[in-house]
């Protein structure tokens, strides 16, 4: 049964605050215990502690720290039989010894576990034998999952996808949709994330200096002793000069850039969440079980180096958003790295690394300056664990009632783009019932650049539609003529009608017009008479079934003309199909009995069943190219389901069947955009889903995003699909495998 955010369990007076203890497992806190450092983490405010276990050998510290009020985050090390027994986990899943371990550590009270670690890294695969097909690799790396996360549900734990590596491509959710198997996140999963800032801002990619090549000056040059090591060039062994950096500013300056393209950054857990809604159309928990700031770090060139100053402050602002903005989905972050272990120790937050190496110079190591900074006061313990200390200590609320974020910060780029004005075709589209009490509409204030809501349900923007959802945040569309009509006569409002709107007026008030030939069709079947049907008579049977289609000219004429003399009867319901049910009701094939197949009943000959409403948006048909004698994928059904139909999802419907319209399961179905394709198997229904993520405007003639198909014989292609105006609609598409003539 899907979990809800709220499911899930967190610790008392979570501030979502946590911290990646070692980097190896075996860690037993030293000649000072553990309980010397539980107090440290305490003190800090720490809520979630990162654990690497090996054989179990984690489980006394787990305990002290959920005796600690700390919830333990547990990644299982999995070693093969000799001679193969490093920890490489790729490709492979959990065994009887994990197995054994994480049992005792469910009844210890852990709850959340990792089994893998950046499969998309060739040292995480044994050997360094990586599959080169992305795809493929991607899908190995799921199946396996699918292993570890089942048994770990089954007996009470909530497993983590594995993270990727920072601004890594390989997409595990995608993979799993593929396999059919997408259902199980939302059954207790959560998805891990390793968000490291490199030494970019925490706003990244929405600052000054990213988006409009924000110029130096003298003044945020300059960093005290630490000025020449903060902007030394490893490459060139030398500092970059103010000029050199404004310069390169100016070069990079990037208005349209989006986490899409770049999100090796912090706000990476935007980028899942935005996978999420993508595939899932819900959130589930993100953890970040890496990441954060390390000092020394200068991987964008643009920026300074991470002081041990600069480390502080951003660690402070990181935990601060984590207990004040953080949207319901980001549980926790949990910054590397507490501990010196497994040659870490620059990377450590109580080490005698940095000391040394600002006295002697780190010899180039880690990228870091070969320059030396006496001036610097460093001992064992970085400066950002008595700021973390001196924090103010704020318990999160619970899911759904975050305290609202803080004034946005104000970037000046560029004149803000006028949004364009309400068009009829997206009037047409609309098909939703003008509401009972509808207000006028409001556009809310500008957001945090770093603070999005997960009340944002499109993923992934373009680099247009990212500049207008920053400048013009909207949370509901435009109004159309028929909703602008409503709300004035709600108001008592009653302005000189054009004709459009005067019919559109009166049918607003008109709640059962007298039965036009469709309606009695439908009436009579619901009464049970079943008389034969004309062929005009079939098609309005069926077009019955759209909810408000555009009226036709006689209809319109009808409605002007009738006077409603006899009380109404009661309104006809129409009810979506019950296969065709969201994400969160469908049942995957698996947990389904197997049963026959019976044949559908589809149109039969070359007829189609076309929806009228896909021709006003710019939706059509490339026919196979196939010679007569051989078979190919006819399309016989094209739907369209506007969002009150769709009920918010945003999906292709691919429906397979075979010559006498059987469904046909295990069939692959494809799906394609501009610079790429994704696929899908059909379940025993003979369906399978692809969510849409891309809008478009056809009502200024563009076309679509995607192009649907069957694979395997040549095949029809509906061509233009996507979701108009970025509002969630679905596509219901049936292929017959025909012999063509």
């Amino acid at each position: 049964m899907p979990m809800t955010l709220a499911d899930f369990p967190r610790p008392t007076g979570d501030n979502g605050r946590g911290l990646h203890g070692s980097a190896l497992p075996g860690w037993t806190g030293g000649a000072a215990g553990y309980d010397y450092w539980i107090r440290e983490l305490v003190e800090m405010g720490i809520k979630w502690f990162k654990v690497v276990d090996d054989g179990g050998d984690s489980l006394p510290l787990c305990e002290k720290l959920l005796d600690a009020g700390i919830f333990p985050i547990v990644r299982i090390l999995r070693r093969d039989p000799p001679p193969n027994d490093t920890p490489e986990p790729n490709p492979g899943h959990i065994g009887a010894a994990e197995e054994q371990t994480i049992r005792r550590l469910i009844a210890a009270g852990v709850r959340y576990f990792e089994t893998n670690n950046e499969p998309n890294l060739s040292v995480e695969w044994k050997h360094n034998a990586m599959p080169g097909n992305a795809l493929e690799c991607a899908k190995l790396v799921a199946l396996n999952w699918l292993f570890d996360a089942r048994l770990i549900l089954s007996w009470g734990g909530f497993p983590g996808l594995p993270a990727i590596s920072s601004g890594g491509t390989m997409d595990l959710m995608g993979a799993l949709v593929t396999l059919g198997r997408a259902d199980i996140l939302l059954e207790g999963c959560w998805i891990a994330v390793h968000c490291f800032g490199g030494n970019r801002p925490l706003d990244f990619p929405d600052d000054a200096v990213n988006r409009a090549g924000q110029l130096l000056t003298s003044e945020t040059y300059a960093h005290g002793a630490f000025t020449e090591w903060a902007w030394w060039n490893t490459a060139k062994r030398r500092v970059d000069t103010l000029d050199e950096i404004n310069t390169l500013r100016a070069h990079q300056a990037n208005p349209a850039a989006t986490l899409e393209t770049d999100h090796a950054c912090w706000r990476e857990f935007e980028y899942y969440h935005s996978l999420t809604m993508k595939y899932l159309g819900r959130p589930i928990p993100i953890i970040a079980t890496s990441g954060g700031y390390q000092i020394g770090r200068r991987n964008d060139l643009r920026y300074p180096r991470v002081t041990p100053a600069a480390h502080s402050a951003l660690t402070v602002a990181l935990f601060d958003f984590m207990q004040r903005q953080a949207p319901d989905y980001f549980f926790a972050a949990t910054p590397w790295l507490a501990f010196d272990s497994g040659g870490f120790d620059a990377d450590a937050w109580f080490s005698t690394f940095w000391h040394d190496a600002l006295t002697h110079g780190s010899g180039g190591r880690n990228h870091l300056p070969t320059i030396t900074v006496p001036q610097h006061d460093l001992g064992e313990r970085l400066p950002v664990i008595d700021a973390v200390k001196a924090m103010q200590n704020l318990a999160r609320r619970l899911p759904g009632a975050q305290p609202a974020p803080p004034a946005p910060v104000v970037i000046s780029l560029e004149d803000k783009m006028p949004e364009p004005a309400p068009t009829v075709w997206a009037s047409w589209l609309r098909d939703e019932p003008p509401l009972p009490t509808r207000q006028a509409q409001t556009v809310p204030p500008r957001e945090p650049l770093f603070a999005r809501e997960e009340k944002i349900e499109t993923p992934l923007e373009s680099p247009r539609e990212s500049a207008l959802a920053r400048e013009a945040k909207i949370e509901t569309p435009l109004e159309s003529p028929r909703e602008e009509i409503v709300a004035r006569e709600e108001k008592g409002e009653t302005p000189a009608e054009s004709p459009r709107e005067s019919a559109l007026a009166r049918e607003a008030k008109i709640e059962t017009p007298l039965e036009s030939p469709r309606e009695e069709i439908v009436a009579r079947e619901e009464k049970g008479e079943t008389p034969a049907e004309s062929p005009r008579e079939s098609a309005l049977a069926r077009e019955a079934k759209i909810e408000t289609p555009l009226e036709s000219p006689r209809e319109t004429m009808l409605a002007r003309e009738e006077t409603i003399v006899t009380p109404a009867p009661p309104p006809i319901k129409f009810d979506a199909p019950e296969r065709l049910a969201p994400p969160e009701t469908f049942v995957p094939t698996a947990a389904r009995a197997r049963e026959t197949p019976a044949p559908l009943a589809l149109p039969i000959g070359d007829e189609v069943e076309w929806d009228w409403r896909l021709d006003a948006l710019n939706v059509t048909v490339e026919p196979a190219q196939v010679e007569p004698g051989l078979m190919y994928w006819k399309l016989v059904r094209a739907i369209y389901q506007s969002p009150a139909e769709s009920n918010g999802t945003h999906h292709i419907v691919y429906t397979v069947v075979n010559e006498r319209n059987v469904p046909v399961e295990y069939q692959k179905v494809k799906q394609s955009w501009s610079d790429g394709e994704t696929e899908a198997m059909t379940n025993e229904d003979g369906e399978a889903r692809i969510t849409l993520w891309l809008g478009y405007a056809p009502d200024r003639g563009e076309r679509g995003a995607y192009a649907a198909w069957i694979d395997g014989l040549p095949s029809d292609r509906v061509v233009g699909l996507g979701l108009p105006a970025k509002r969630h609609v679905s596509f219901l598409l049936t292929w017959r495998r025909t012999l063509a003539r």
